[in-house]
């Protein structure tokens, strides 16, 4: 696999806003920082870090069906590496890290908050969510491209993509859920299994593994990771490699390799004499760093029957079981929970703080499927707002009006978005803030709804809740340090 470690995609999308232009991009520099979410032993740091490391692997497994085109002797392994990032480089855009701790505004750290595990999973998911946003849309992993096909002008339409898919499970277990992202619309070569790791404490992702997508997971943290092609000599028995998970190191290392060679006439010279308990096959254990045995030996190292086999695999594999995993289409549909599920939770505990959040216009955006409809209803009702649409060849913009001033916008396009705008009018929120509150203010209480900074050098108060699709950006003009403009609506990094 041709993995690219280090690369940043930055996908701007322009959005209106009253006249006006924000963009948005694939990057974050989050502000959670969460000091009791799962298994850590680094919540004391403070620089923002993303580790994407992908672990010595085997690439060599296929289903059998590939056994007559597969040539290759030995299983390719892929480079192993590590990315560390700096606070410096998330705040000129340059680390393609989601959500991490730096606000991008003050280039000063978030203070570690409490938070619950459920709260933390939901952070996770949200993190994951991202992932598989770019996966659908721009046909990348966090570190490296993604094969389309067999040729440089192969597509994806919704229902290839579905072909591929992924999990959210345990399987290193570790305590905290790890997401598997399975490629199969593509050669050979490309097709891929990977684990991620995203630790909501440190903000770190981590790729503890890839290879050919043949994998069996156990609950003793072992993967059996069938090669890609059946290696000479011939037998039924599938070639494959083990790897066991080492949390001082959070990725999977090797323990060996296993194959057969059966014996099946004159052709291939079958080594009686190491067949001592005359099943007709003898195997090869390869352990990690030792090399594998060729034609030029005449596979000397074939010299192990069955018993040796069940001992050598009893010294790590006695009493696992293998872990039961479901995988789901790679479709929206699949994980289009997981990034509301998060913000609802999220502005839940903000709320708690609140007396004011039954007007609030942001929280249409996280509970009903029409929040421009419901927003502009509450507001008259309860308000007097009057809705008119200025312009007749613009249907999509309508604004709403208190005793002939233009206090709101709602735009029917790119999602949806509502401007509110000048001046504040009663208890009316977006998100905790309104015209006149101060930057400082704004942003404290945009911090607690889970928004970040856009780390887009060129806009100033631009926020998203992350970059995936689901998600929720909000921007705001300043005048003599107080607010005056505000536009918020659903976002997604890759739109547009």
């Amino acid at each position: 696999m041709d993995g690219k470690e280090g690369e940043v995609i930055i996908v701007q999308k322009k959005m209106r806003r009253n006249g006006r232009t924000a963009a948005g991009i694939f990057i974050c520099a989050g502000t959670l920082f969460f000091t009791a979410c799962g298994a850590s032993d680094s919540a004391g740091q403070d620089g923002q870090t993303a580790e994407t490391e992908q672990a010595e692997t085997d690439q060599s497994g296929m289903t059998g069906n590939d056994t007559e085109a597969a040539k290759t002797e030995t299983p390719e392994n892929t480079a192993e590496g590590e990315t560390g990032i700096s606070k410096e480089d998330a705040e000129s855009a340059a680390d393609g890290v989601q959500d991490g701790k730096v606000n991008a505004e003050t280039g000063e750290n978030a203070a570690p908050v409490e938070m619950s595990e459920e709260l933390c999973q939901a952070k996770t998911r949200h993190y994951y969510s991202g992932i598989l946003s770019q996966v659908m849309a721009a046909w990348r992993l966090p570190d490296m491209e993604l094969g389309v096909g067999t040729s440089a002008n192969d597509t994806l339409d919704a229902e290839e993509m579905a072909k591929n898919c992924f999990a959210v499970a345990d399987v290193d277990q570790d305590g905290r859920e790890e997401l598997l992202v399975r490629w199969t619309t593509t050669n050979t070569a490309g097709s891929l299994e990977v684990v991620y790791d995203y630790n909501p404490v440190s903000g770190e992702l981590k790729n503890e593994f890839c290879a050919y997508p043949a994998l069996t997971y156990y609950d003793n943290g072992v993967i059996k990771a069938e090669w890609s092609h059946n290696q000479v000599p011939p037998a039924e028995f599938w070639p494959c490699t083990f790897y066991q998970y080492e949390p001082e190191r959070n990725s999977y290392v090797e323990i060996g390799s296993l194959r057969a060679w059966d014996d099946i006439g004159e052709e291939w010279d079958f080594p009686t004499e190491w067949d001592v308990d005359g099943d007709g096959t003898v195997y090869e254990i390869v352990k990690a760093g030792e090399e594998y045995s060729g034609y030029d030996s005449g596979y000397e190292e074939f010299k192990f029957n069955q018993a040796d086999v069940d001992d050598w695999l009893g010294g790590f594999m006695e009493g696992a079981k293998e872990l039961s995993i479901e995988y789901y289409p790679m479709k929206h549909e699949s994980f289009a929970d997981f990034t509301p599920a998060y913000l609802k939770m999220v502005a839940q505990e903000a709320g708690r703080e609140r007396t004011d959040t039954a007007s609030d216009l942001g929280l249409f955006i996280l509970g009903e499927d029409r929040f421009l409809d419901a927003a502009q209803t509450m507001l008259s009702e309860k308000y007097g707002v009057e809705m008119e649409q200025p312009d007749p060849d613009f249907e999509e913009w309508t604004v709403g009006l208190k005793d002939g001033k233009e206090l709101f916008s709602f735009e029917a396009l790119n999602g949806g978005h509502i401007g509110y705008r000048d001046e504040k009018l009663e208890d009316v929120t977006i998100f905790g803030i309104y015209p006149g509150i101060s930057v400082d203010g704004a942003w404290e209480k945009l911090k607690a709804y889970g928004f970040y900074a856009s780390p887009y050098p060129e806009v100033e108060n631009c926020l998203i809740t992350g970059e995936g699709f689901d998600n929720i950006s909000i921007w705001f003009s300043v005048e003599d340090g107080l607010v005056t403009d505000i536009v918020v609506g659903p976002y997604c990094a890759f739109a547009g």
